[in-house]
């Protein structure tokens, strides 16, 4: 998928400098990861996404012609508490982008993601979409906040949302000095979601600013018949890392699994590290989330089937067919040799297999298979061709 949008394939470094992990998230962020100084007394640490080595990489390349197009799958590490959805151990994709600011490179990550959800069969999926320069123009402009470190806050408040009631965050907030009037306006912000078209036309109505990008980007994203998107200001994502369009995807029919997939626009790492000429937007998957993800799907598993070798001298055209079966996509296994026919069917049955497809010296000569239907017992002899269109199809 990666290489149908021309996103490059690389592998980021498993160990990090320390600083160069603080880039992203400060040094808060030794909490949360593994970190121990290597044999030549260095802090380092086991990276905890794919995004920084990403980024260090492309900064370093000053070769590279932007934008430029890196993808990579792999293991990261994070020192956490495991729970449901959460591993200390897990793995994810990745997709980023860097050259100028661009809302067709934000559509461009989003596009692919979806992309991603479709093929592996996740299709009850939500692209929840945020901007990150609307809420934190509301803040400064109308709320009055200027102080960084209060707007942070009040981002926070906003991602608590779903985990709090407003009365537990106005008791929390006034705990930190926030007056009610203050907390309410940017909790408000929260009740902006639904259909892109309806966001933005509340938006207006609010006299909200630097709506542009979510305008541009619905645009993008229904001519490419992105359908499953929603707008909803209250999705900030990383307070002290993302500075516009942001999104999550969830599982709609498993809130629970938190965002199988999520980025967004994060234009300071880049300058961070050295290039303040790049900005970058991007997103990464949970493989685990979405592994569990598709296994609560309702939707029909493959028709499994199992090739019988009714004869040793056919031994090799049955093992033939057992290829042209997994060519196909379907999946499919066999016994070892030796066994009995009879042995051969307890396997089949003991693995769940829909299908038997038996081939034997009358079969080969006929040029056709034996395909046994194990539910109703049926059996009758058709070609390959025939009985592999048939189980697909099944």
């Amino acid at each position: 998928m990666a290489r149908l949008y021309n996103f490059r394939v690389m592998e980021p470094a498993s160990i990090e400098h320390l600083s160069t992990l603080r880039a992203k998230s400060g040094e808060d962020v030794d909490k949360e990861i593994y970190t121990f100084k290597d044999k030549g007394g260095r802090d380092v640490g086991l990276r905890f996404d794919l995004t920084v080595g990403m980024t260090r990489y492309v900064c370093s390349r000053k070769d590279l012609r932007p934008p430029t197009k890196v993808a990579a799958f792999g293991g990261m590490w994070r020192y956490d508490e495991p729970q449901y959805g959460r591993f200390r151990w897990a793995h994810q994709w990745d997709l980023e982008v860097f050259g100028p600011p661009s809302v067709d490179s934000d559509a461009e990550v989003i596009d692919a993601s979806a992309a991603i959800m479709k093929r592996i069969g996740l299709d009850r999926t939500v692209i929840m979409v945020g901007d990150r320069k609307v809420v934190e123009g509301f803040i400064r402009d109308r709320v009055g906040i200027k102080d960084e470190q209060r707007v942070a806050e009040l981002l926070r408040a906003l991602d608590k949302v779903e985990k709090k009631t407003r009365a537990e965050l106005e008791q929390e907030y006034r705990m930190k000095g926030f007056g009610a009037d203050e907390l309410r306006q940017v909790l408000a912000l929260a009740d902006l979601n639904g259909r892109p078209e309806d966001v933005i036309r509340r938006a207006a109505e609010l006299h909200l600013a630097h709506t542009e990008d979510l305008e541009q980007l619905s645009d993008i994203l229904r001519s490419r018949g992105v359908t499953n998107l929603q707008y909803n200001l209250r999705i900030v994502r990383g307070i002290d890392y993302y500075t516009g369009i942001v999104f999550e995807i969830v599982d709609g029919g498993n809130p629970r699994l938190g965002s199988l997939c999520g980025g967004g626009r994060y234009d300071a790492l880049p300058k961070i590290l050295g290039r303040p000429d790049l900005s970058a937007t991007g997103a990464a998957g949970g493989v685990e989330r979405e592994a569990m993800s598709m296994a609560k799907q309702s939707a029909k598993p493959a028709a499994v089937a199992f090739v019988a070798c009714a004869s040793p001298e056919v031994s090799a055209e049955a093992s033939g067919l057992l290829g042209r079966l997994r060519e196909a996509g379907i999946p499919a296994d066999s016994s070892p040799r030796g066994r009995s026919l009879g042995k051969q069917f307890e396997d089949a049955g003991s693995m769940g297999a829909r299908w038997v497809l038996v081939l034997g010296k009358r079969e080969v000569s006929a040029g056709a298979v034996t395909l046994r239907d194990m539910g109703s017992g049926k059996e009758e002899m058709v070609s390959p061709e025939v009985a592999i269109r048939r189980i697909g199809a099944s």
